[in-house]
């Protein structure tokens, strides 16, 4: 096998891999996630030239008290730092969020 059909056969596995994790999170949060309320602390923009890209992160007490910032899987265009909003976690991965 040649070294650049090795490489992107290695790409494409790293990112079928990246995605397999994510749904698994994903569908973990939608079964067993914990609902709360949350505040969104900050907005990161992460934008190029090419593309608009948000990070939007809460923070939250978990069921067992702890304090956590997360970051939400699905945020919403329009949401501002400081805003309540209603999320569920995941209780192995808390830093995981999503609206609810």
């Amino acid at each position: 096998m040649d070294k650049g059909l090795a490489l992107w056969v290695t790409f494409a596995a790293v990112f079928a891999v990246g995605l397999l994790i994510s749904h698994v999170i994903k569908s973990g949060i939608e079964k067993n996630g914990i609902e709360t309320e949350a505040v969104v602390s900050r907005i990161v923009d992460i934008s190029s030239q090419e593309d608009i890209e948000l990070h939007v992160y809460v923070c939250y007490c978990t069921k067992d008290g702890r304090k956590v910032e997360g970051v939400l899987s699905n945020p919403r265009a329009n949401l501002e730092e400081g805003q309540r909003v209603k999320i569920k976690y995941h209780p192995k991965h808390v830093t995981n969020a999503r609206l609810v």
